[in-house]
C-alpha cells in the first residue's frame, strides 16, 4: 500500500480527447497512441520530463509532496504537478508547448480526419491526495469538472480551426493571467460560469488558435493560481523535484 494520504496542495491539470467516444475502436486506439505521443512531446519541450513523473500506483517514499503523478484516463490524462513549482511557467511552457504538438500532429491532416487531435484543457490549484485507487480532494474533481463543462466543449466546438480549448479556474486567473506573468496575456480569455450539480465555478476560457484571435504564434496560456486559502508560498518554484525513478510517462531524455 502507498503511504501518500497526505494532504498536499497542487497545481492541477486535466486534458481530454474531442469526441473520442464518437470514433471506431481502431481509431480509438490509434488516438491513444497518438495522444500519448503529443503529450510526451510538449512534456519535453516544457521541462515536465524534468519532474520524473510518476504513475500513481508506483510506491513512493515519505516527501511525495516532490513528485509528479499522472493518471491516463483513456481519452485524456490528469496531472498533479510537485507541490510549490512555479505555476506561470508551468502553464505558460506547457500550453505553448502542447499547441505546437498538435499543430505538428494535425499538418497533414484534414479536418474531418478520424484521427485528429483537437483537446480539452484545464487547470486548478489546490489540497490533493494520492490513494492507492486515485486522485482525490476537491481541486481534483474541480479541474476535471472544468475540463468536462459544456462551456469548454461548447468553446472548442465554435472554432473548428483550432486544436486546443484552455480554461484555468477564477482563483487561478486572479493570482496569475490577470498580472500577466511571463507571456499570458489575460486579453486572451473571457468569463464563464461552469454549472454543475454540485454548484458554479467561476472559469476563464481561452481558444489560442481561434480565427480571428491572437496571432499563432503568441502564446495564450493558461493560468496559475491555488484556490482560495493557498499558501503564498505555493505560488513560486520550490526545490527541483525529487528523482523517482517509477516508470516516467514521457520518455527522460536530455
Amino acid at each position: 500500500m502507498n503511504d501518500l494520504s497526505g494532504e498536499v496542495r497542487r497545481l492541477c491539470v486535466a486534458l481530454d480527447v474531442e469526441r473520442y467516444s464518437r470514433r471506431s475502436d481502431p481509431e480509438q486506439r490509434e488516438i491513444q497512441r497518438r495522444l500519448v505521443e503529443v503529450i510526451g512531446a510538449a512534456g519535453r519541450e516544457a521541462g515536465l520530463d524534468r519532474l520524473y513523473l510518476a504513475e500513481r500506483a508506483a510506491y513512493v517514499e515519505a516527501g511525495s509532496e516532490a513528485v509528479m503523478f499522472h493518471q491516463e484516463q483513456g481519452d485524456g490524462s490528469l496531472l498533479l504537478l510537485p507541490s510549490g513549482v512555479s505555476e506561470s511557467r508551468i502553464i505558460a511552457g506547457f500550453t505553448s508547448e502542447l499547441r505546437i504538438a498538435l499543430r505538428q500532429h494535425n499538418r497533414h491532416l484534414g479536418g474531418d480526419a478520424p484521427v485528429r487531435l483537437r483537446l480539452r484543457l484545464a487547470y486548478h490549484q489546490g489540497p490533493t491526495r494520492v490513494g492507492d485507487n486515485g486522485f482525490a480532494g476537491r481541486a481534483v474533481n474541480t479541474v476535471c469538472r472544468l475540463r468536462d463543462s459544456d462551456e469548454l466543449r461548447r468553446a472548442l466546438t465554435r472554432h473548428p480551426e483550432a486544436d486546443l480549448a484552455v480554461i484555468v479556474s477564477g482563483a487561478l486567473f486572479e493570482d496569475v493571467i490577470e498580472h500577466e506573468y511571463r507571456d499570458l496575456r489575460k486579453d486572451a480569455f473571457h468569463p464563464v460560469t461552469v454549472h454543475a450539480k454540485e454548484g458554479s465555478v467561476a472559469a476563464w476560457i481561452s481558444v489560442p488558435d481561434a480565427a480571428g484571435g491572437r496571432p499563432s504564434g503568441s502564446v495564450p496560456g493558461a493560468v496559475p493560481r491555488p484556490s482560495p486559502g493557498a499558501a503564498p508560498g505555493n505560488r513560486h518554484a520550490g526545490p527541483p523535484a525529487r528523482v523517482v525513478r517509477l516508470a516516467p510517462i514521457v520518455n527522460i531524455e536530455d
